[in-house]
Formats: structure tokens, C-alpha cells, sequence
């Protein structure tokens, strides 16, 4: 597969039905104390390789995930550490999930949500990813910031055997509520982050 081709693929995946309400990715003047809060959306998905990319590493240890302390995701109206996950009825990716899904060579691993609040990267929890039975020696983290602007960052690694291994190490800053792509040629991991306005 082609790398045209794969953008054609994923553009068409994340077309999004209906008008969108756009967030600001720069942080406007709060009002009150409390920072502002957002809604954070992840889909992590296998894909075909480009033409002629390499998706094994070379044979030599594998890059160790950054030392940070990553909390996995909690229920709601669990008081317990972490960020509360989003209801499945809140989340906007559903259908560009099922089209990358239902696309040749590419299969969902990962879609989830959560609710944090926009603070600063000294402060912002690192979010763990679960256990992908489908991938061996799979870890992974995300972290969803904002200092002037938001951004996200993401570290994925697989060491499937002990010959090979692959890093996926990329940070992003986010323009308004749109889908960012995260991209590699064995993995793909979408990002959408909305403001959650106040009642």
C-alpha cells in the first residue's frame, strides 16, 4: 500500500457526519480558578505497511517507555486515581472506528475515552493503555496537556519477540476539536480532544 493511498483511507475514515463545534486549542482567559475540562478520545489501530517501509526494528533493545507514573482509566463514580472514563454515549469516533475496522488490512485494537482537566505537562496524568491480547508485548501512554496551546503525546511500544521490537514516540499540538493522526507503518492512533463546555 502506498502512502497516498493510506491517507486516502484514513481521510475517508474520519470524514465526520454533521456540523462539528469547534474548541479552542488556545487557551482562552479562564474565569474562574478551575481549569477548563476536556474530553479526550483515543483510537489505536493496526495498519498495512507503506511500500518499502520496514516495520521491524533493528535487533537491539527495545526504547523503554518514559519513567512516568500512568494511571489506567476508571469508571465515573469511582473515587480512585486516574481520569474517569467517557460513556460510550459520548463518544464521537464510533463510526470512523467501525470504517477503520471494515477496511481492508487495518483492524481496531483500541477505542476509548476520558475526561481530564487542561493543565499543564508537569501536572497532566499519563493515561496507560490496556493489555491488547491481539499484541504481544504491547505497552503503551498517553498524555493530553495544555500549557499555551493543547497537545498530545503519545509512546507506543511492541516487542513481539525478542528479535524485533517497534517505537512509536510522537507529540502533537492540537488545532480545534479535529481528529489528529498519529502515524506509523504497523500503527495508527487517532486523537480527538473536545473543550467540555460548562452547564
Amino acid at each position: 500500500m502506498n502512502r497516498s493511498l493510506r491517507a486516502l483511507t484514513l481521510a475517508a475514515a474520519l470524514a465526520l457526519p454533521g456540523p462539528t463545534v469547534l474548541a479552542q486549542s488556545q487557551a482562552p482567559a479562564e474565569a474562574a480558578d478551575e481549569p477548563p475540562r476536556y474530553a479526550v478520545e483515543v483510537v489505536v489501530f493496526s495498519q498495512p505497511p507503506v511500500d518499502g517501509e520496514r516495520v521491524e526494528a533493528p535487533a537491539s533493545d527495545p526504547t523503554p517507555l518514559p519513567p512516568a507514573m500512568a494511571w489506567p482509566l476508571r469508571d465515573p463514580d469511582v473515587g480512585q486515581l486516574g481520569y474517569p472514563r467517557l460513556p460510550v454515549a459520548d463518544e464521537t469516533l464510533g463510526a470512523a472506528a467501525r470504517r477503520i475496522d471494515g477496511t481492508p488490512g487495518y483492524k481496531v485494537l483500541w477505542h476509548g475515552g476520558w475526561d481530564q482537566p487542561g493543565v499543564g505537562e508537569d501536572s497532566a496524568q499519563w493515561v496507560a493503555l490496556p493489555r491488547i491480547d491481539s499484541m504481544p508485548g504491547f505497552d503503551g501512554i498517553i498524555q493530553v496537556y495544555r500549557e499555551r496551546f493543547l497537545h498530545a503525546r503519545v509512546e507506543l511500544r511492541q516487542t513481539p519477540d525478542p528479535e524485533t521490537h517497534w517505537t512509536l514516540s510522537q507529540s502533537q499540538r492540537l488545532r480545534g476539536d479535529n481528529p489528529h493522526y498519529f502515524d506509523h507503518p504497523a500503527l495508527g492512533v487517532i486523537v480527538r480532544v473536545e473543550r467540555i463546555e460548562a452547564d
